[in-house]
C-alpha cells in the first residue's frame, strides 16, 4: 500500500509532539522527585491510539500494540536512562529525558510502520 503525504505528515507530528510531551513531563516531574512512569504510560497509550486511527487500525490490534509499547517503553527507558547516566553522571534528569525522547520515537515509528503494513492486508 502507498503512504499518502497526510499519514506521513500526521504521524511526524503525532510522534514528535509526543517525544516532546513526555521529555517534558520526565523533566517537570522528575524536578518535583516525582516518579513519571505513570504519566509516560498514558501518553504512550494516547500516541498509539492517534497512530492507528489515522491507519484505521482495529481496535484489538491498537490495544495489543498498547500494551507492547507500553512494557517495551518502561524496560528500554529504565534501562537506557542507566546506560545514559553512565555518559552523564551528573545529571540523572538530562539523562532520562533524552532517553524519553530516543524511546518514544522508536516506538512511535514502529507502531507507524507495523499499522501501516497491517492496512495493506
Amino acid at each position: 500500500m502507498k503512504l499518502s503525504f497526510s499519514q506521513l505528515k500526521w504521524a511526524n507530528l503525532i510522534i514528535h509532539g509526543f517525544a516532546v510531551a513526555h521529555a517534558l513531563s520526565t523533566a517537570l516531574l522528575r524536578s518535583f522527585g516525582t516518579d513519571p512512569g505513570w504519566l509516560l504510560s498514558i501518553l504512550t497509550i494516547l500516541m498509539i491510539l492517534l497512530l492507528s486511527r489515522i491507519n484505521d487500525t482495529p481496535l484489538d490490534v491498537t490495544a495489543a500494540i498498547a500494551l507492547i509499547s507500553c512494557l517495551a517503553g518502561f524496560y528500554l527507558g529504565t534501562l537506557g536512562a542507566d546506560v545514559m547516566l553512565v555518559l552523564l553522571p551528573h545529571s540523572i534528569i538530562l539523562s532520562q529525558v533524552i532517553m524519553t525522547i530516543l524511546v518514544t520515537e522508536i516506538l512511535g515509528w514502529l507502531t507507524f510502520l507495523i499499522v501501516r503494513k497491517s492496512k495493506s492486508r
